[in-house]
């Protein structure tokens, strides 16, 4: 997975591309604590990823855990249709704000 940073002041985007999965959950859960301590608000934009996995549910969840408690707001943005999928099977399209 590859990670692009848009830095919007007290908001950050992040630019996701490629897979969300075992191999680069761990890489995107240090990302992820990094950004919610820096940003209040985070969008991660999903145009250009293909797959999220458990494991990539478990660092995205963890993200929004992290941005919640902070009083922020976690948002998701240009979702496939294969990722909407998953999301929604699992049930963290309704705890998700999705556009």
């Amino acid at each position: 997975m590859d990670v692009k940073l848009v830095d919007r002041g007290t908001d950050g985007e992040l630019l996701l591309t490629g897979d969300l999965d075992t191999k680069t959950a761990r890489d995107a859960d240090a990302l992820f604590t990094q950004m919610s301590q820096r940003f209040l608000n985070i969008t991660l934009n999903m145009q250009r990823l293909e797959y999220v996995s458990s494991a990539g549910l478990r660092s995205i969840r963890n993200l929004y855990i992290k941005v919640y408690q902070k009083g922020g707001k976690l948002t998701i943005t240009n979702v496939n249709e294969n990722v909407m999928e998953v999301f929604e099977m699992t049930g963290l399209a309704g705890l998700l704000n999705i556009r």
